[in-house]
């Protein structure tokens, strides 16, 4: 099976300047017109299937700024059904999980932390689990 890639974008100037991270984040992921809903806003719906392989990496749209991800939390974590762990390789790092559906379908919510010149934000995606 395939492994999905998440690319988070972020306006790291605008989210500081606002305090709102939700309004200036950007996600999109590798499943282009199979299923994926809400791209390019921070509540992607990421289509996958149990025992899917899903990748998350973060870059910010100005090359000034900094951004990394600290953590992953909420239902998907909780429910074990994805505990993304974080990896390096040379130029930077990602987090890979693996879809453990235990039966269940549908959405499953999840929040991303990331920190950006010292203050961390979250914002808060899905993953849409097909049958």
């Amino acid at each position: 099976m395939n492994t999905i890639d998440v690319l988070v974008v972020v306006d790291v100037e605008g989210a500081l300047a606002s305090n709102d991270l939700q309004d200036n984040v950007y996600l999109i992921d590798t499943n282009k017109y199979v299923g994926s809903g809400n791209e390019g806003q921070a509540e992607l719906r990421t289509a996958c299937r149990d025992t899917q392989p899903i990748s998350w990496s973060v870059v910010p749209v100005s090359p000034s700024n900094d951004v990394e991800i600290v953590q992953f939390t909420g239902q998907m974590v909780d429910d074990k059904i994805c505990v993304p762990q974080e990896y390096s390789m040379p130029g930077g790092t990602y987090w890979q999980g693996v879809v453990e559906a235990q039966g269940q379908t549908g959405a499953q919510q999840y929040s991303v932390a990331l920190t950006m010149d010292g203050r961390q934000m979250t914002f808060d995606p899905f993953l849409e689990i097909g049958s």
